[in-house]
């Protein structure tokens, strides 16, 4: 199942996670999800063991995505004359990317750096999404982050742009103080990112800062509290994909299914994150005992790229369970003919 309760923190928690991150582009965060469940995961059962596939082709999937993501911040870095910052970029592609094509890049790029002589002198002048130096430093000194091959305002230049447009621009707009408190989530310090959310919310009625409040609220089983904040979002900004994807979670589990199914249908009609919501549609159909109504959405996804190969798993196994055992070898040579 796509969804699933917050308590039950196995490997099938940190792998559900992961797909939820991965489907919303949050590719750091994905990361670390399946990284999680690959510590937990016992592959002394079957079910594990096909699991145990899966996480690695998703790690491989997430890494490669990260890596893309270290290629554009280098090319940038290159074009502002930064070619320290541009050589740690690249080097973070090469460890990340499993992608031949993009390796090869990152070398071609690292083998044509040139240094100046003066290069030693070099500071970076360009502005950071923190504003200052000084701004960077403070929360350099603050940080509890997980990598630390990157720069806090690296970070947090990168966890954004996993984020869908136009959402990149906005949260990279929002200042000092919001970017402090996106970092601290990430990290894993919800209680110091709160209260900066709610300091900000004092400020200024923001679907982003109720979006990012609603999803610690979440976390911390305040489900109440998540959802006043989401609807919240919504009303002041229709078009944040994010705050109905994070309601459908929510609903989802909450066991209140049957309200989850018109927010999705909302999503696909609005344009909403239209494809993932598709995806998910299925996955809630299934959840209220509806096979025909999931296999119904999921065949709908295949003909959408940006989920095609994942509706064709979750199709694979519904079909198998019911004895459609031509669908399931069709389905499985046109979308999955690379799977092991």
């Amino acid at each position: 199942m796509f969804f699933t309760k917050l308590f039950q923190k196995n490997y099938r928690y940190y792998l559900e996670q992961g797909e939820t991150y991965l489907l919303e582009g949050r590719f750091a965060d994905a990361k670390y999800s399946f990284g999680e469940a690959l510590e937990k995961i016992d592959t002394t059962n079957g079910a594990a063991k096909t699991d145990m596939i899966l996480l690695q082709d998703r790690l491989i999937t997430v890494n490669n995505k990260l890596a893309e993501l270290n290629l554009h911040e280098a090319e940038r870095a290159i074009n502002c004359g930064d070619l320290r910052k541009a050589e740690e970029h690249l080097n973070l592609v090469i460890e990340l990317a499993d992608d031949v094509n993009i390796r090869e890049k990152a070398e071609n790029f690292l083998g044509n750096l040139t240094y100046p002589n003066n290069s030693d002198n070099l500071t970076n002048n360009n502005v950071s999404c923190f504003g200052c130096k000084t701004t960077s430093d403070k929360l350099s000194e603050n940080s509890h982050g997980v990598d630390d091959q990157l720069s806090m305002e690296d970070r947090f230049d990168l966890l954004i742009h996993t984020l869908p447009a136009p959402l990149t621009e906005r949260y990279a707009a929002l200042g000092e103080k919001f970017a402090y408190s996106y970092v601290l989530i990430h990290d894993g310090d919800d209680a110091n990112a709160a209260l900066l959310l709610e300091e900000l919310l004092t400020e200024d009625e923001n679907d982003i800062y109720l979006y990012e409040l609603a999803l610690i609220e979440h976390r911390r089983g305040e489900f109440l509290s998540c959802e006043k904040l989401l609807r919240q979002a919504i009303n002041l900004n229709a078009s944040n994909s994010l705050c109905y994807l994070g309601l459908v979670q929510l609903l989802s589990d909450t066991a209140r299914f049957h309200e989850a199914i018109p927010v999705l249908n909302h999503m696909i009609e609005h344009g909403l994150l239209s494809d993932q919501a598709r995806l998910l549609l299925g996955d809630v159909y299934l959840l209220t005992g509806d096979d025909d109504k999931a296999i119904e959405n999921w065949s709908e996804a295949l003909s959408l790229p940006s989920v095609a190969r994942g509706a064709a798993e979750k199709l694979v196994s519904l079909l198998e369970k019911h004895g459609r055992g031509d669908e399931v070898a069709y389905i499985a040579k046109r979308y999955l003919k690379s799977c092991c």
